[in-house]
Formats: structure tokens, sequence, C-alpha cells
């Protein structure tokens, strides 16, 4: 399924701030400031996220979908389904790093047009 990046009304801000506590272990930021997520998203069927990792070949990538699911069931207890997927279309790109991300990794904030 050929997942798009995600829009302002694809990220539920209760499911982000969930997932702002699942970290990129070898980056030490949150998949959230790196900008992984493409999808958050919950309904009345449970919750559906769509993340990318920062490369094809990471080898955390399963300990990471599962950290986030993990955390999804605890804060969201009465959710009767949570499904955490791997998309790599569109590829991630630095470009995605949240302002907050950049400032963490010591880079210098975005220049505004």
């Amino acid at each position: 399924m050929n997942r798009t990046p995600a829009t302002r009304s694809s990220l539920d801000p209760d499911v982000l701030d969930c997932l702002s506590d699942v970290l990129d272990p070898e980056i030490g930021l949150s998949i959230v400031d790196l900008g992984l997520v493409y999808r958050a998203e919950r309904t009345a069927n449970g919750i559906d996220v769509a993340m990318t990792l920062t490369t094809r070949s990471c080898p955390l990538g399963e300990m990471i979908t599962e950290d986030a699911r993990e955390r999804l069931y605890r804060r969201f207890q009465d959710c009767p389904r949570v499904d955490v997927s791997l998309v790599w279309d569109p590829p991630w790109h630095p470009d995605r790093v949240t302002d907050r991300g950049r400032e963490l990794l010591g880079r210098p904030p975005r220049e505004t047009k």
C-alpha cells in the first residue's frame, strides 16, 4: 500500500505525544522529532501509525516499531487495535526533522523565506 507523507489532519496530537517518547537509539532523538511518523490517526476502531526509518537497513527497525506499539497500548488502554506499519514511500529525508529535533542535534534553525 502506498502511503503519502503526513498532513496535519492525519497527525493526531495525542498519538504524537505518546510517540515522542519512542527514541531512535542510534541518533538519540524521538521518531517524532526525526520526522519518521507519516501518519498517526486515532478512530473508534483503533490507532493507525505509518512510520519510516532513516534507512531501510536500520537494524533496530523492529525494536522501534514494537516500542511504539507497546507505548500506544499502554497509553490508550481502551483502544481495541494498534497498527504500527513501516512504510518506505516516500523515503525519509533529513528535511523532515522538526525544528525541535534540529535544535537538539545542535543544527541551526531553518531559514525562513
